[in-house]
């Protein structure tokens, strides 16, 4: 009899002992947009769960490789790892937003610039990023990079799903006025 209490003991003890171990998720909401001035303009948006939704707003590579993935003006959803998620919910975890400005921009027209939107701690914040200088808290850019990085290696799967993106709207121009038609 023992020995069965002994063996159910340690089997259970072996099974909890196998728990995945899953990042708790520090943030209600998250979202993304990266925009560089020669090679892409994208959103991504981070959910609870496994999900990632993600719009190209424009990539060079349209210009001249009509096979290439992502392709402009296109949604797409990628599905990413356990390992990739822990690792985003502890670059976020890093964020300290009560210390950060809105935004750290210098006035220069090209290069990149991206813009992170996130309610984390009961603060909703966007802060925009186009600076050269070492003001740019570090973790911001650890964050962005490893998007950016992430985002190139990820299997992407074409949506029709309406996308909205509380960051984009610094990195998008706003829509042309409407051609005037003579009538």
């Amino acid at each position: 009899m023992k020995i069965k209490i002994l063996l159910i003991s340690f089997v259970l003890l072996l099974s909890l002992s196998c728990k995945k171990e899953e990042a708790e998720v520090k943030f209600k909401y998250f979202d993304f947009s990266f925009s560089d001035t020669f090679e892409t303009s994208f959103s991504v948006k981070f959910t609870p769960n496994d999900s990632v939704y993600i719009r190209e707003h424009w990539n060079a590579h349209d210009v001249w490789d009509s096979t290439n993935i992502p392709k402009g003006k296109t949604n797409y959803i990628a599905l990413i790892s356990q390992k990739d998620k822990n690792k985003l919910i502890d670059l976020i975890s890093k964020t300290q937003l009560k210390k950060y400005n809105f935004e750290y921009v210098e006035n220069y027209s090209d290069g990149s610039y991206y813009t992170i939107y996130i309610d984390k701690d009961s603060i909703k914040k966007s802060i925009k990023i186009h600076s050269r200088k070492n003001d740019v808290p570090k973790d911001l850019d650890s964050l962005a990079n490893w998007i950016y990085n992430w985002k190139k290696k990820v299997k992407l799967i074409k949506s029709d799903k309406k996308l909205t993106f509380f960051s984009s709207k610094y990195i998008l121009p706003p829509p042309p006025p409407p051609l005037k038609t003579d009538k």
